[in-house]
């Protein structure tokens, strides 16, 4: 099983941070490879939650779904989710309150298919592929919802 976990701050407010980490609308403006966020069932700010999001990976388009299962707003988000072959992996999105900003924990546990062949997969070049997407999709988040607080006049 892999694991990622990444840490940010951002310099913005809780809520916005929140607004824009729970709307599976705009997920492709931030996420990287994300070409497309397919059959939401709206915001992410509910246990059943669900959507299915569609990779470009390696050339090749590859589809999976996630469910929100656990809420705690406006500090956390968990989904679990799967991809084609057997790929299956748990996301937490952990949010507090900092000064006038907000510090941001992503973390993945993930397994990829192939069971054995997946594993070593994983350790020669894949861990390292996903570290990279996530600090590149967390550096994407956090311009996001800085660009959405005001100037102080």
């Amino acid at each position: 099983m892999g694991h990622v976990r990444e840490q940010i701050h951002v310099d913005a407010p809780i809520e916005a941070v929140w607004e824009l980490g729970t709307d599976p609308q705009r997920m492709v403006e931030w996420q990287s490879g994300l070409v497309e966020v397919k059959d939401a069932t709206g915001k992410l700010d509910r246990v059943g939650a669900a959507y299915s999001p569609v990779f470009r990976f390696a050339g090749r388009k590859l589809e999976g779904h996630f469910e929100v299962t656990r809420i705690e707003k406006p500090n956390l988000v968990e989904e679990r989710g799967t991809t084609p072959g057997g790929g299956k992996g748990t996301s937490t999105l952990k949010l507090e309150r900092s000064g006038s900003g907000t510090d941001v924990t992503f973390e993945i546990d993930y397994d990829l298919p192939g069971g054995f062949f997946g594993g070593i997969a994983d350790k020669v070049f894949m861990e390292r592929q996903i570290e990279r997407d996530i600090k590149h999709s967390n550096e994407n988040f956090k311009a996001l919802c800085e660009a959405k607080v005001p100037a102080n006049a």
